[in-house]
């Protein structure tokens, strides 16, 4: 399937820790979706297929022989859990990953292809403040990346 999540949206999680998923994300992720933590202090949702395709291919790379390894398979195991989007197009985030990613109530929820990561207001602005306000490092990383555009 296309990467067809993008775009920038601000919701506020309730205190039942519920999030309004985008209505634009919504069809791409299906009904049933895997909220996980993700590498940088924020979540993912992920539908149900491509979780599983995350995982099969974390499964192919990572050395699990190793403790590191394991530990690594480990974290985004354990940390996900999938959830049923209500008649409002909403989840529930648990209050272990909401801690994971410093989440209380204003969010970005963001579109990162074939994902959605949520991120907690604060601190998705300091986190990319210096490349959005600075081309100079968006041109750095397509030169490090060599990107065609």
């Amino acid at each position: 399937m296309a990467l067809s999540m993008f775009g920038e949206f601000y919701h506020n999680v309730d205190a039942k820790g519920r999030l309004s998923v985008p209505a634009k994300f919504r069809d791409r992720l299906g009904s049933t979706v895997v909220v996980a933590a993700g590498p940088d202090n924020c979540l993912r949702i992920y539908s149900v297929e491509d979780w599983d395709k995350f995982m099969e291919g974390l499964n192919e790379q990572v050395d699990t022989s190793s403790a590191d390894g394991r530990n690594l398979f480990r974290f985004f195991a354990a940390n996900a859990s999938t959830c049923d989007l209500d008649s409002q197009g909403r989840v529930i985030i648990s209050p272990k990953l909401r801690d994971y990613a410093g989440i209380t109530k204003e969010v970005v929820v963001i579109g990162s292809g074939d994902k959605a990561e949520v991120w907690d207001k604060k601190r998705y602005e300091a986190t990319f403040a210096s490349v959005t306000e600075n081309n100079e490092a968006i041109n750095d990383l397509i030169a490090q990346y060599g990107l065609q555009i």
